[in-house]
């Protein structure tokens, strides 16, 4: 009978086998599914993941801000694979923080940048208000161009200002009970008008009229600073 291998090279060999799963499962970048463990959230950070750039024929026109936050039980409005280029007021732009989409990441550049969207300035209230998302994946896109997507990039060019905004819609479940169209109960729970979400962002660009104020705004800023 042939003796087996000594018992330390045994427990070496399965210390190491140990490490080894232990690496390939931490290492790498996010799945598509994320780390979500239940199928349908796996589908739905699939539908996050997406990195497709929508067509002109894709682009729902009747999908404008006033359609997107028109009032009524949404859920069944709109489809995934629809998408949408908008007119919107950027209100605020935030770190979406570890979410199971990017696997629970503690790296901010690994997290989605969440944009607050309204009609315009003058509408603040949160039951008008949409949210748009930009996903680490658009962002290293955009880096291969040198365009900085980065979280403190787009709050710097972007906030408090007019923007026309261009991605996939995608209904976000886990916000119903908290947007103004699917909530059983209206009241301060409420964040948000609609589910509906466009995420992830494929384009963002100042409107016209934003860059025309904001050069109003620099002249009038150098005009009161020259002596």
């Amino acid at each position: 009978m042939r003796p087996g291998p000594p018992l330390l090279l045994c427990a070496f060999l399965l210390a190491s086998s140990g490490t080894s799963s232990a690496l390939a499962q931490g290492s790498g970048p996010c799945p598509p599914q994320g780390d979500a463990t239940k199928p349908k959230a796996q589908r739905v950070n699939e539908q996050r993941a997406r990195t497709d750039e929508p067509s002109d024929d894709d682009i729902d026109e009747t999908a404008d801000i006033s359609a997107l936050i028109a009032p009524g039980d949404d859920s069944l409005r709109w489809q995934a694979d629809t998408a949408v280029e908008i007119g919107a007021f950027v209100l605020d732009v935030r770190d979406g923080g570890p979410t199971s989409a990017n696997c629970h990441s503690s790296d901010p550049a690994e997290h989605d940048t969440i944009l607050d969207l309204s009609p315009g300035p003058n509408v603040a209230d949160k039951s008008h208000r949409i949210i748009a998302v930009i996903t680490p994946r658009w962002r290293r896109l955009m880096a291969r161009n040198e365009v900085d997507w980065s979280t403190r990039a787009i709050r710097a060019k972007y906030v408090q200002r007019s923007v026309t905004i261009r991605g996939w819609l995608l209904f976000n479940a886990d916000v119903a009970a908290r947007s103004l169209n699917t909530a059983p109960l209206t009241g301060a729970g409420v964040t948000r008008a609609t589910a509906w979400e466009i995420h992830p962002v494929t384009a963002i660009d100042l409107d016209e009229d934003s860059l025309d104020q904001q050069a109003r705004f620099e002249a009038a800023a150098e005009a009161s600073a020259t002596p």
